[in-house]
Formats: C-alpha cells, sequence, structure tokens
C-alpha cells in the first residue's frame, strides 16, 4: 500500500506522529505526499498502481474479474491472481519467471519462490496433474481455542437434522454469543476454500449468529471437531483432461444442482445446493438457503438451477476473458424431471406461471447453445451434500468429489 499515488488535486494531512512532536510546532500537522497503511484511499490507489504496472508490461485485465490479468506470449499464457498486495503468477517457468522480474523492476517486491500458500491455505503438489488446499493453522485453532469433544464423528452434523431458532431463556450470554460467531467465522473461511463437504453445516449454524443457544454451540463443537479430526483432508483439483496449453483448447465446464424443499421449520424456505466443475475439477460450490418461499418441489429445484447456471456462466465467462474457449453446451444436471421439463419447454401452466422468469432464463440459455439441462437420478446425485445433513456412507461418497480417497 505504501506504492499508492493519491490522484490530482486530492490532499490529505495528519497529525505529528507521536514521538515525533518535539520536531513540530504545536500547530504543525504533516501534508501526506503517498499513501500509507490506514486510509481508506490506501487499497484503490494501490490498484491504480498496480493497474499501470500491468498495462506498462502488456498484462490485459480481464473482464470477468478485475483481479486477474494475462499475457499471451510464444510461450504461451501467463496469469497474475492479484489478492490485494499478494499476486499469484502461473505459467510456463520460462514466462512465470521473467513476469516476476518485470514486477521487481517496477516495485519493491520479496519473490517466495513456488507457490506452497496463498491467501490462508497451503498448497501441495500431488504429482504433476492435481492440487490439494488444506489450512491445518486453522483446524489447529479449533483445538486451541475451543474445547471440543473427545468423541470422533464420521459427518460434521446429525444425519437430518435442522437447528432451529431457541427461546429467550435458551439464548447464551454475551460471552458465549462472541465465541460462537468467531467459531463460526473461522469454519465459514475453510469451507469456501478447503473443506466445501462442510458447506450445508455450516450454512445451517451461520443461520443463529444472532441469537445462539447451547445445541447451536454443540453443533458448532461437532461440525469442528470433524474438521480437526482430518487436518490433511483438502480440496482436490484433479482435472481429468489435460490442458495443451493453445487457444484451441476447448473445456469442459458441468454442473449439478440439488434443493431440500421447505427445510426451514419457521419460514418454510427451501435450501440450494450446487456445484460447478472445470474439466472434472471442482471450481465452485454452495448451499444457500432460498430468497423466496417456493410452492413446490419443482420450483425450488428450479431456483437452485438457475443458481448453478449462472455460476457456470461466471466461470465461462472468465475463461473466455482470457482468450481460452469452453465447449459448448454445457450440461446442468438437476434429479427432478419437473424442473428439467419446465427448463427445456417453452409451455406455461398455471401452477407454474409465477415462476416464468426463472423458467425463460435456462430456456433461452438452451436457445442459444450454451447449456442444457439433462436429469439425474437422485442417489447419484452429489450436490445433494450441499442441502441435507447425509448419513456417513452417502456423505462420504458425494465428498469424495471433493476431496479425492484420501482416507
Amino acid at each position: 500500500f505504501l506504492h499508492g499515488k493519491f490522484e490530482d488535486g486530492e490532499e490529505i494531512y495528519m497529525k505529528v506522529p507521536k514521538g515525533f512532536e518535539h520536531y513540530y510546532a504545536k500547530d504543525v500537522v504533516l501534508k501526506l505526499l503517498k499513501c500509507i497503511y490506514g486510509l481508506k484511499q490506501a487499497a484503490m490507489a494501490f490498484w491504480r498502481q498496480l493497474l499501470q504496472c500491468m498495462r506498462s508490461t502488456n498484462m490485459k485485465r480481464s473482464s470477468a474479474d478485475p483481479c486477474l490479468y494475462y499475457k499471451w506470449t510464444d510461450e504461451g499464457l501467463v496469469l497474475i491472481v492479484s489478492w490485494i498486495d499478494d499476486n499469484l503468477v502461473l505459467g510456463k517457468q520460462s514466462i512465470a519467471f521473467q513476469t516476476k522480474e518485470d514486477m521487481k523492476g517496477r516495485f519493491d517486491c520479496d519473490d517466495v519462490g513456488e507457490a506452497k500458500e496463498f491467501v490462508g491455505c497451503k498448497i501441495e503438489r500431488i504429482g504433476d496433474d492435481a492440487l490439494k488446499f488444506t489450512q491445518p493453522l486453522i483446524l489447529q485453532s479449533y483445538r486451541d481455542e475451543f474445547k471440543l469433544p473427545d468423541r470422533k464423528y464420521r459427518t460434521p452434523a446429525v444425519a437430518g437434522d435442522v437447528l432451529t431458532k431457541c427461546e429467550d431463556e435458551d439464548v447464551m450470554d454475551p460471552e458465549d454469543q462472541t465465541i460462537y460467531r468467531s467459531g463460526v467465522g473461522k469454519m465459514m473461511h475453510v469451507m469456501q476454500y478447503s473443506r466445501p463437504e462442510t458447506y450445508n453445516a455450516v450454512r445451517d449454524l451461520a443461520r443463529h449468529f444472532t441469537r445462539a443457544g447451547q445445541k447451536h454451540m454443540d453443533a458448532m463443537l461437532r461440525a469442528m471437531k470433524y474438521s480437526a479430526d482430518r487436518p490433511n483432508r483438502g480440496l482436490i483439483l484433479r482435472p481429468d483432461t489435460k490442458w495443451n496449453g493453445k487457444k484451441g483448447f476447448k473445456f469442459t465446464i458441468s454442473g449439478r444442482s440439488d434443493s431440500d424443499y421447505a427445510k426451514e421449520p419457521v419460514d418454510r424456505r427451501s435450501v440450494s445446493g450446487s456445484r460447478v466443475l472445470l474439466n472434472g475439477a471442482p471450481v465452485m460450490f454452495k448451499s444457500s438457503t432460498q430468497k423466496h418461499v417456493a410452492l413446490s418441489v419443482t420450483e425450488a429445484e428450479l431456483y437452485a438451477a438457475v443458481s448453478c447456471a449462472q455460476d457456470m456462466l461466471y466461470v465461462m465467462n472468465v475463461l473466455e476473458s482470457v482468450e481460452l474457449e469452453v465447449e459448448l453446451p454445457m450440461i446442468l444436471e438437476v434429479d427432478n424431471k419437473g424442473a428439467v421439463g419446465l427448463a427445456n419447454n417453452w409451455s406455461i401452466g398455471g401452477r407454474t406461471r409465477h415462476i416464468d422468469v426463472r423458467q425463460c432464463f435456462l430456456r433461452e440459455l438452451k436457445e442459444k447453445g450454451i447449456l442444457i439441462v439433462k436429469w439425474i437420478a437422485g442417489d447419484k446425485n452429489d450436490s445433494d451434500i450441499h442441502t441435507k445433513n447425509l448419513d456417513g456412507p452417502k456423505f462420504e461418497e458425494f465428498g469424495q468429489v471433493y476431496y479425492g480417497k484420501d482416507e
């Protein structure tokens, strides 16, 4: 952030720092010439400097993600992913090294070598065809900061269990509420980057941030114990097809979605779950409570399908924004034949007239040859792991989509 510069006409002043008062008169304030840590403008100012640096090295910015930059050279594609002031360079060794040298010539930065950690994740290579993401330090903090149970659990939550609101007399005291929020916050970070199989359990815990009771605390500690007992388990990216490094290669994007109808016992909202694979590797996944009350199982399934289709389109846009190609149509699999029929046909019945906007969204994608919706049997739909708490065997079967057969 110290590299950021102010825009023309922007002036910022600060008080004399402690320890330097005797060098200045009492009524003196200091005018900043460059950004410092703590300024609201610092992040944006550094981003502008980074963007200028990228342009000066002929790097282009992705239109799908403002923190993704790319350049095609005679040796292939080089990418830079920027996370605030940490940058990850991806590409063949020769062009990656040259890109890092270009960056070092413009910024006072450190080259830490091959990426073994990024944004709190440990990155481990599995042979030449896979990467594994784990977060052992955060998992260890579960044991250090919380009183985990002694029992070892096969799943992060009780099969079929749904956490409900607690009565006023059962709400924990403010100190325990803070502990609960801290724990769930840690788990939310872990579920996004290395343990997606816990997504549904953590989603259920997060719904009770403001009024948690002892039953919620016990459920949180169980989910923590499940993860802490498996510190080496993590998200594995192992594509089933290897990219040849050229522009003409067509990447495959597939998705699956599911819903659990009227799951919430109070407001009767359904839960959507989905996952997106890029050449067989999981790149997007989610579990979320639907924003509207669905009037039927078919409607709930259609809402989940639309959400998954949006994620698939985003992955496609990212690839196309760096001049890569995607094989069309993409395949979205749903285990409800009613939802599949609505997505593929233009007829509108009285009971589904109110959801025609979502129907038309999927139908238009089909007409353009971008995406088609197909049926899959419910016992084969691994996105079910994001809609409900499954029993041990089915949880392990579907969880292996993310962490493989690691144990």
